[in-house]
């Protein structure tokens, strides 16, 4: 008979940060070998839960009980040697060191005379990667894997740890389907040997197909925690937005394409390559049109639009913007010429420890500010900005790093608004975000659109395109494999299409 008492048991917590809660009374437990989903929109307390448990927000109230026994956890050292580690949607692992170096990082082996010793630690890294199936050269930087192995490897090092309770976030918000389903086997597998896993996701197809539980938070408390198998997708999201509109959320699966438009052509690219990502891709983009490039990862459709940018470098191709050719060699080009990229990777694009002000007049500091900068003059041209896009709190001086990750992405919006934008790119613009800020980028990207920007929307979600896109591209091993436009067409038509270069070569 199972034992009853769960392995993780957390009861009444909260957190308040400067008098205002972030949770209140939240009852969360997790069974051994039980995967919990964890659900709710941006701002319902899911990752400043998640923290407490990892000891990053050591002033919590409440109590945690770990088997039966309780336990304080006021730093991250504490969760982890308590056997509670977490993987984070930003990974933090350092691409410059090796896979295994990562896996051993602060607790790299020894030889008997003090020194590292790397024979052993190579040896141990492959036999821990190889317990999750995972046959790489741990030699090797880790920057040079693809994002889910370097999530695979974040996985890893949880486990090496001794961790018993791990937590994901977000873990599948940037999979393609083939990927997720790896990461789900491999969910099932760590389940089977008594890992309790706590999956936090957006996805909730994905949620309900992987977890056994759900709990969904709203403004900081618990609504309901109940059996997967007993939930859906529209049911969830009518207990996450509360009184707003539960169809909102709803993505599109199928939609009728709109005809290719008769505006003029604002972006044409011919023969672009890059090695190793894409070879001879070729389309255009009209005035306040948004194209959709849709594809698995590692497709080539994402590193596509950082080649365009000037953020990576290409071998052939030509740009034309206007009907002239241009020239881009780096972002600064792409910049001076209205082509502006907002990449998936928060982390890389908001400077965290700056003030909101000096993330937005960066792009455009000497046509915004003046050559003398000052914060006065940075607050000033920044504040109608955050009124336009909707910042919240619109606070110029607040360090961007302690908004939620919508408004992070509005400031990123935000900062290009102050020069011109004739391309727009983006990269999964709303990985991560909970339905509400989804509604709120996309509204910011729509009124560029009708001021003639062509945008180009690259993603791994079919849905998301289907939703947003007038035209789609689908592609696989860097080429396109099929153009969508004025006719009907399905998410499963969009992954066949995705699929098709991928079959032809297995």
């Amino acid at each position: 008979m199972p034992d009853p008492t769960p392995l993780l048991d957390c009861r009444q917590i909260g957190v308040a940060y400067h008098g205002v809660s972030a949770l209140v009374d939240v009852d969360f437990d997790v069974q051994a070998g039980e995967v919990h989903g964890l659900v709710g929109c941006n701002g319902a307390g899911k990752s400043t839960l998640m923290k407490v448990l990892a000891g990053v927000v050591p002033q919590y109230t409440g109590e945690i009980h770990l088997g039966g026994l309780p336990i304080r956890l006021d730093s991250p050292r504490r969760a982890i040697a308590h056997g509670i580690a977490m993987v984070y949607q930003e990974l933090s692992g350092i691409g410059q060191l090796s896979v295994a170096e990562n896996l051993f990082l602060s607790r790299q082996p020894r030889t008997r005379f003090g020194n590292i010793d790397w024979r052993r630690m190579r040896r141990e890294a492959r036999q821990a990667l190889a317990e999750l199936d995972i046959d790489i050269d741990v030699s090797r930087p880790l920057r040079e894997f693809p994002l889910v192995i370097r999530q695979m490897v974040e996985i890893a090092r949880g486990l090496h740890s001794g961790a018993r309770v791990l937590i994901l976030d977000e873990p599948t918000s940037a999979l393609s389907l083939p990927e997720a389903r790896r990461l789900f086997e491999l969910m099932r597998t760590l389940k089977s040997r008594g890992v309790s896993l706590i999956f936090i996701s957006h996805f909730l197809e994905d949620v309900l197909t992987v977890c056994d539980r759900v709990t969904i938070l709203r403004d900081g408390r618990k609504l309901l925690t109940d059996q997967s198998a007993k939930l859906n997708r529209r049911a969830i999201i009518e207990q996450m937005v509360g009184g707003e509109t539960a169809a909102a959320g709803q993505d599109a699966t199928e939609v009728t394409l709109k005809p290719e438009s008769k505006e003029p052509i604002r972006l044409r690219v011919d023969r672009w390559t890059r090695r190793g990502c894409f070879t001879g891709v070729s389309f255009k983009v009209h005035r306040g049109e948004c194209l959709g490039l849709y594809g698995f990862v590692g497709a080539g459709h994402q590193e596509l639009l950082h080649t365009i940018a000037g953020a990576q470098p290409v071998q052939a191709g030509e740009i034309r913007i206007d009907n002239s050719p241009r020239r881009i060699r780096h972002v600064a080009d792409a910049v001076e010429q209205g082509v502006v990229l907002v990449g998936a990777d928060r982390g890389q694009t908001v400077v965290r420890g700056a003030s909101i002000a000096r993330n937005i007049t960066l792009a455009h500091l000497a046509t915004s500010v003046g050559s003398w900068i000052t914060t006065r003059k940075e607050v000033m041209v920044s504040q109608p900005v955050l009124e336009q896009v909707g910042c919240r709190p619109p606070d110029p001086c607040k360090p961007a790093g302690q908004l939620s990750g919508g408004n992070q992405q509005k400031v990123v919006l935000g900062k290009w608004l102050l020069g011109p934008i004739h391309v727009l790119l983006l990269e999964e613009p709303t990985r991560g975000m909970d339905v509400h800020a989804k509604t709120e980028i996309m509204r910011l990207v729509r009124e560029q659109q009708k001021l003639g920007a062509a945008v180009i929307l690259a993603s791994t979600e079919p849905e998301m395109l289907l939703t947003y896109a007038d035209r789609i591209l689908t592609f696989s091993r860097g080429q396109v494999t099929a153009e969508f436009s004025g006719k009907l067409v399905t998410k499963a038509d969009l992954m066949h299409a995705a699929e098709r270069e991928l079959e032809r070569h297995d």
